[in-house]
């Protein structure tokens, strides 16, 4: 069971949701706000390399996930 990152196209709001086999819905609903106009992200892969960071440090601070 993965679990998917999504984007709410209403808010703007990221968040996380666990995806069972037998889901057949591709859009989950905004925990946010509600609406389902959500899109799934593609996640980042998390590894040390030589500076110890994992490869989705330098993104923007301040986008959190719920």
């Amino acid at each position: 069971m993965p679990i998917y990152e999504y984007e709410c196209e209403k808010c703007q709001h990221k968040f996380e949701t666990l995806v069972f086999k037998s889901d057949t819905e591709e859009q989950k609903p905004c925990p946010c706000c509600g609406s389902v106009e959500t899109h799934k992200l593609i996640s980042c892969t998390s590894f040390l390399g030589d500076s110890g960071l994992s490869a989705c440090a330098s993104t923007k601070p301040g986008r959190g996930f719920s």
